[in-house]
């Protein structure tokens, strides 16, 4: 008999323990990446891209793989339509999506704040990331949904494509491309930085529109006939020497470090690192395009010109 009530006792305590762990031991099963990416209206364009590019080895492999997932919006923005999708051979597609995967597990609590740091990529160059006031960016994109698991990692859903730096070369050939920098660049080869502004060193630039010369006076002529130690001082107040200065990083800092005319020669920044300032312009001007990302630093189009 005693036998018989032990081994109903036995049984019994296996059920409770059974019970106990169905309700508070319930087992979480992540979504594969293709799931996550079709139950995501906002990300059929990167669906599309990364089943183009046959990257099953990424999507299915046991990883752990981090994902920057651009929105349709960001590839609409970087010109990427689905025409121009479907013409892109699934090479070029799996060289761009390459730098918007991470091999390795990168979480949010990995983007630390103000400095934006950067991890390497898949394509082999890195990005930069970091955050502020609970955001978290990359490449000075801010990321709209962070840490979604994966079953294989995790995917970051971005609000821009991220373009290589590779493709857009260095700071000179940034401000060569954009149709806008005339001006600012004669003044750079006049002063003789436009050399140093294409070497291997890092830096931000605050690049000021061909109508933000012409409106400060720094036109052709006044260019040809200005004293070159004079204008050189003035073009080094406009960039950042051994730094990559992202958005956030403007936002979390509005007073910047020193700019690369010398020590205690900072701008600062408002409206969550949208427009800039240097100590002697009376308002503050929009920063029109930012994040601009090259081979050698980064690039930020402003409407004015800065004043030391």
């Amino acid at each position: 008999m005693k036998k018989n009530f032990n081994y109903l006792l036995l049984i019994t305590m296996f059920a409770i323990l059974v019970s106990s762990c169905t309700k508070d031991d319930e087992i979480i099963v992540n979504p594969t990446f293709d799931e996550y990416v079709k139950a995501n209206s906002n990300l059929t364009m990167f669906a599309a891209a990364v089943e183009k590019a046959g990257l099953k080895d990424f999507t299915t492999g046991p990883g752990p793989f981090t994902w920057f997932a651009p929105t349709n919006a960001g590839f609409a923005a970087a010109g990427i339509t689905t025409d121009s999708l479907n013409k892109l051979s699934p090479s070029a597609l799996s060289y761009l999506l390459m730098y918007h995967l991470v091999n390795a597990n990168y979480r949010s609590m990995d983007m630390i704040a103000v400095s934006s740091i950067s991890r390497t990529t898949q394509m082999g160059a890195a990005v930069f990331s970091g955050s502020f006031n609970n955001n978290y960016y990359v490449n000075g994109a801010q990321i709209t949904t962070v840490d979604a698991n994966l079953n294989n990692g995790t995917i970051h859903v971005v609000e821009r494509f991220l373009t290589p730096p590779q493709l857009r070369g260095n700071i000179i050939a940034i401000l060569n491309s954009t149709g806008q920098h005339t001006l600012f660049l004669a003044a750079l080869t006049r002063a003789g930085l436009n050399t140093t502004l294409a070497s291997t060193s890092i830096f931000t630039v605050m690049a000021p529109t061909d109508a933000a010369m012409t409106a400060a006076g720094l036109t052709s002529t006044a260019i040809a006939a200005a004293p070159v130690a004079t204008l050189a001082a003035r073009l080094r107040y406009h960039y950042f020497l051994n730094t990559r200065l992202f958005t956030n990083d403007f936002a979390a800092d509005p007073n910047t470090i020193s700019t690369a005319a010398g020590a205690s020669t900072s701008l600062t920044a408002s409206e969550n690192g949208t427009k800039i300032k240097g100590k002697n312009n009376p308002t503050f001007f929009n920063i029109t395009r930012s994040d601009i990302l090259g081979t050698n630093g980064v690039v930020h189009i402003i409407d004015g010109v800065l004043t030391p």
